[in-house]
């Protein structure tokens, strides 16, 4: 061959450096014994010098082993680690001498040009921290301070404030029993009242929320403030005055959950001492219609009604509200009230009942059958229920109530304007509907009837807890309800505009109307 090999030679590589002459010596020997020519040791070697060229020229440097061109490499972090080891760290001695550098920053009189006009004002010593004498000079109550005067009890509020006051809830009551309901004439004195509640005592605060509930009053932001006082007066009040409080805040329909919070501890705290089975059945309504959640009041409650169900009488039955029925009974208490009204029979027979009684137990029986499914009622309450609806059915009469003013303007609009058929007045067991068209229905909200009082809600308002039942069992029996705030129309001046309104209520459903 041209290169010099025997025909039986092998091109092999050396596996490694470290074999040495043993491993190269070793396949001379072998290739002599097999008769080859003497000349393997230079041409190893030749080949050998060849990889080594072809080992540095093909070895991956440490940049080839990267995974990313912009990675460190493993040694990388160790690389200037010989110039910290085994070396000696000696620090300089301090000198002796210390330098010290003060700066003034005490405070220098401004120049009047410079002085602001508050800053008189803001440097005055404040009088609640002089306990020594004299409050400050130029003071208007430069009087002496006396340690023992500070801490005597509040003085009694001033007779002329008295009879101020005394005045003030006997107008408001003599204006009630006259009638006279101008809502200009109750403004002013909402603003009356709110000059004279501060001072007023329970019993009085009491009957100027009377008064103002009777009169329908629709100004928020005096019962909130009679809340306020409330509040103040409900650790020292009696339990009878309590239940009077909870009586009237349902009737305003303030729902003030701080009030109602420390109204219902304290209600539980006497609970089991002086309260009756009506005032038992009064906080329960209360809590039914303002949709207030105490759970420990609740229970205590129903714990100590529930021996006593099977022993009530009619007029106590009576005044159990539907509301509290169906929001506030538990399974167990629902069941025993149930069955006591059906052994005493209420409402029946219908002829003999008073319309109101006879409308209330009506309402209960559409609220068992459509909005409440219970997983059993005792077979004498279901007997009761069925006969109950069966003679009303055929027996009771309800007068449907008139359309008002603002449902009149509505009828008015729809007939004219849009050419729309509209029935004004339709009867559906107990309830009225106004301004029916086929199963679709107008239902005006009342901003004082139909909704909350609630405080500190930034403007958003709560539909209250009887609005919605009726709402619900309407949508249950077959109709659409498209609302309307009375307030939204009363703004509307032009026939154009309300014709807009109603057009965007019967097409797109309620909502807040957005005025031009």
């Amino acid at each position: 061959m041209s290169n010099g090999l025997p025909p039986g030679a092998r091109y092999n590589y050396p596996r490694s450096r470290a074999l040495g002459a043993s491993v190269v010596g070793s396949r001379i020997a072998v290739d002599s014994m097999a008769g080859g020519s003497g000349g393997y040791s230079s041409v190893s070697g030749n080949h050998q010098e060849d990889f080594d060229k072809f080992r540095q020229r093909t070895i991956p440097t440490l940049e080839d082993t990267k995974e990313n061109i912009f990675d460190k490499t493993t040694v990388d972090p160790f690389r200037h680690d010989q110039r910290y080891m085994a070396s000696h760290i000696s620090i300089a001695p301090p000198e002796e001498k210390l330098e010290l550098s003060l700066k003034d920053r005490r405070a220098r009189p401004l120049p009047n040009s410079l002085r602001p006009a508050a800053l008189d004002i803001l440097e005055r010593p404040l009088r609640c921290m002089d306990r020594q004498g004299n409050a400050p000079p130029g003071h208007p109550s430069d009087e002496f301070h006396n340690a023992a005067a500070a801490r005597a009890p509040p003085q009694p509020i001033p007779a002329m404030t008295q009879k101020h006051e005394t005045e003030f809830v006997e107008t408001v009551e003599k204006t009630l029993r006259d009638g006279q309901n101008d809502p200009g004439l109750w403004d002013q004195y909402a603003k009356r009242a709110e000059e004279l509640l501060i001072t007023m005592p329970l019993e009085k605060v009491l009957r100027v929320l009377k008064a103002f509930v009777l009169a329908k009053y629709r100004g928020g932001a005096l019962y909130t403030h009679i809340g306020g006082e409330l509040a103040k007066e409900v650790r020292n009040a009696s339990s009878t005055r309590l239940c009077q409080i909870f009586h009237w805040l349902g009737r305003a329909g303030l729902r003030d959950q701080t009030l109602m919070s420390l109204m219902g501890n304290e209600t539980l705290l006497r609970l089991s001492d002086d309260f009756v089975l009506d005032m038992h059945i009064e906080v329960l309504n209360v809590h039914a219609k303002l949709e207030v959640r105490s759970p420990r009041l609740v229970s205590a409650a129903l714990r100590d009604l529930s021996p006593l169900f099977a022993e009530l009488g009619k007029d106590q039955c009576c005044a159990v509200a539907p509301l509290a029925v169906m929001n506030v009974f538990s399974d167990q208490a629902r069941s025993a009230y149930l069955s006591r009204c059906a052994d005493l029979g209420l409402g029946l027979p219908v002829r003999m009942t008073p319309p109101a009684v006879l409308r209330q137990f009506r309402l209960l029986e559409d609220c068992l059958r459509l909005d409440y499914h219970p997983t059993s009622l005792p077979n004498v309450v279901q007997l009761w229920l069925a006969n109950l609806k069966a003679e009303a059915d055929a027996v009771d009469i309800v007068e449907p109530t008139p359309l008002s003013f603002i449902e009149k303007d509505i009828l008015r609009v729809l007939r004219e304007e849009m050419d729309v058929a509209v029935t004004d007045v339709l009867q559906d067991g107990i309830f009225t509907l106004h301004l029916g068209m086929g199963r679709t229905v107008i239902e005006v909200l009342d901003s004082y009837v139909d909704y909350y009082v609630t405080p500190a809600m930034g403007g958003q308002r709560l539909l209250r807890a009887d609005t919605k039942l009726r709402h619900r069992l309407l949508w249950r029996r077959g109709w659409r309800l498209l609302t309307l705030d009375e307030e939204d129309w009363t703004k509307l001046t032009d026939d154009l505009y309300k014709k807009d309104l109603l057009e965007d209520l019967l097409v797109n459903g309620p909502r807040r109307f957005k005025f031009p």
